[in-house]
């Protein structure tokens, strides 16, 4: 029987067991309205006497998939996750959760202070806060090395990389993996579980049994994250020990002393703002338009770009052929294609099915007929077909091409994009549109981007990433003049960008502190305010659609570090005056790249900030 008390919440009566329900879609957050019905849950089956355990599941396609990052900078709310934590753990009632989908950071952390877990056999979990530069701050920094020793837990915790459901079992932090029927094997562990009663989590010692190994795991742990960029990995090292060294309640409060302070980092502030100008990036022309089917997919030139986007068109269950005017290089391209199918087999990342359905989805071919450009996407490579002609505005960016339809004759099938090499750091896709571009045109390259896992951005002309490149090269070269090159090899390696392939100095080996902050203060500056500059001249030349876009393309795009956030970011935190005066004094240096933008102008005569530009 269901009863609705609460409109995040539902609670459902099966027997003895008080199931219930969050449903929050679509990710099931964290927020107040589903803490506070689970609240309101949990104390009305403790005060129930036929309640004899509570089970916790989740409603839609997947268990919270984490904390409501909206929050972190928004005033508390009663009850704070760590203390909703608590109040799971100490119930005198077991409480069983069952995980599907994705448990991540705050999710993962509920379900730890429970008093068993069952999990889907499709289940991932993890704790990826490492990547918002911060820990996870609701317990699970001293509950979850409690139930897998320090090594694994700093693993999960550092790496922020999640786990399938068949190894947390193995780890100890599953009890139960289920094929299906989740719900019921959820509350019949609740039921067995009843006539105990529940051992909480911070009374466990399965991962404290041997403290050699935990204080080993520590010390090698230090070792590999003593040069790490951000606080948050040494933070979570502190923690950890905090779990061996510390009765549990002051460990809790020693997590939650790192946590406040990691979030008022400006690598979380910056981690953060990355984070959301992935989601608002989104928010482009056309992205709500119905798609257009893609029959086929057509990858003009053999060569190495073309073959790396075949890998990732095959991946993404595309129909792919490759097309190239040399018969020699097509068979290279081939071969190459073939060779690395090989090696993900080998390696494990694929299976022999995906192997052969990968193989059998390609195509080769010498040009010949134009084909059908109503369903086929032209991506090039080494070369341009004339039919499938697109802007040299475009070509000059230096990366590969799509068009769809023919970009030069304009129209609203008129489409262009500058699609970087996907590399570990670089996933970045820009859809080039003009003012007559259909929406169905830019929705159906979209969607196609989105299943190669590509993050996309919209700009217009030769594009946002061209812009921020061209600013980039122009300052670094004028500071190169000014102080040599291995000044400017010293910020990009501390930046952990690529080194520019044809400067002659040698590798550096790292500045000393005092000079390394000499450094930041003479060349990161100028280099900041010069891409700064560019991104202004780009939002106010209507390239790029706001100020956060052109940070998710230097970070995505080019490499910039996600814990920098960005120039757009640093000019805000900088102050548009003061931007402004320092731009006119590296100005007398290089007018063409100082030169305030007259954007900046504008914004500063009319009170409007960079951040008012990203929710217009």
């Amino acid at each position: 029987m269901l009863e609705s008390t609460h409109p995040f919440v539902t609670f459902e009566r099966r027997g003895a067991v008080q199931v219930l329900w969050i449903d929050s879609p679509p990710v099931n957050a964290l927020g107040f309205d589903v803490r506070a019905g689970l609240a309101k849950g949990l104390s009305v089956a403790l005060a129930d006497p036929g309640v004899r355990a509570v089970a916790i599941l989740a409603c839609g396609s997947t268990f919270p998939a984490g904390a409501d990052i909206s929050e972190f900078d928004q005033p508390p709310q009663a009850p704070m996750l760590p203390d909703l934590c608590v109040m799971i753990e100490n119930s005198s009632k077991p409480v069983v959760v069952g995980l599907h989908g994705t448990a991540l950071g705050g999710g993962l952390e509920l379900a730890l202070a429970a008093h068993a877990r069952v999990g889907l056999a499709d289940l991932r979990l993890g704790l990826p806060e490492v990547g918002l530069g911060i820990l996870p701050g609701a317990g699970g920094t001293q509950r979850l090395p409690r139930l897998i020793g320090a090594k694994e837990a700093l693993r999960l915790m550092i790496t922020g990389t999640p786990i399938r459901a068949v190894e947390a079992l193995a780890m100890g932090i599953l009890d139960k993996v289920v094929e299906q029927d989740l719900a019921e094997a959820t509350v019949a562990m609740a039921l067995h579980l009843a006539p105990v009663t529940p051992v909480p989590t911070r009374d466990r010692r399965d991962g404290l049994r041997d403290p050699r190994a935990y204080i080993a795991a520590i010390a090698e742990a230090r070792r590999a994250n003593a040069a790490a960029p951000i606080p948050g990995p040494g933070r979570i090292i502190d923690c950890v020990e905090a779990a061996q060294l510390l009765p549990f309640d002051q460990g809790l409060a020693f997590e939650s002393a790192a946590f406040a302070e990691l979030v008022a980092s400006p690598e979380a502030e910056a981690l953060r703002h990355v984070f959301f100008a992935e989601r608002r990036a989104a928010k482009m022309v056309g992205a709500r338009a119905k798609p257009l089917r893609i029959a086929q997919i057509t990858v003009l030139g053999a060569g190495a770009d073309g073959v790396a986007l075949i890998q990732e068109l095959l991946a993404a269950g595309y129909e792919v052929t490759l097309v190239d005017i040399n018969a020699d290089v097509l068979t290279a391209g081939l071969e190459a294609i073939a060779t690395r199918l090989a090696a993900g087999l080998e390696a494990g990342k694929i299976t022999q099915t995906e192997h052969d359905d990968r193989w059998a989805r390609l195509l080769a071919a010498l040009p010949e007929d134009e084909g059908d450009a109503a369903d086929i996407l032209f991506l090039t490579g080494a070369f341009r077909q004339p039919e499938a002609d697109v802007p040299m505005v475009a070509v000059k960016a230096g990366a590969p091409i799509v068009t769809m339809g023919r970009v030069g004759e304009g129209g609203i099938r008129g489409l262009g994009l500058v699609l970087l090499p996907a590399t570990r750091n670089g996933r970045l896709a820009e859809v080039l549109i003009a003012d007559d571009t259909g929406p169905e045109t830019i929705s159906t390259l979209i969607v196609l981007l989105k299943r190669m896992g590509r993050y996309v951005v919209q700009g217009q002309g030769s594009g946002i990433t061209q812009g921020l490149a061209v600013a980039l090269q122009a300052s670094l070269q004028s500071l190169e003049d000014q102080h040599g090159p291995e000044p400017v090899l010293n910020l990009l390696e501390r930046w952990g960008m690529p080194r520019a392939q044809d400067r002659s100095a040698p590798k550096s080996q790292g500045a000393k502190q005092g000079a390394a902050a000499d450094l930041w203060a003479g060349l990161a500056m100028p280099v900041m305010g010069a891409l700064a500059n560019a991104g202004l001249r780009l939002v106010g030349e209507g390239k790029a659609l706001r100020p956060s876009d052109v940070d998710l393309a230097m970070v995505v795009g080019l490499g910039f570090p996600r814990w920098g956030g960005g120039p757009m970011l640093w000019a805000q935190r900088r102050g548009l005056l003061v931007l402004r005066d320092n731009l006119n004094r590296w100005a007398n240096d290089a007018p063409d790249v100082w030169a305030p933008a007259p954007l900046l102008d504008d914004m500063i005569r009319q009170g409007i900030s960079l951040a008012d530009l990203n929710d217009a």
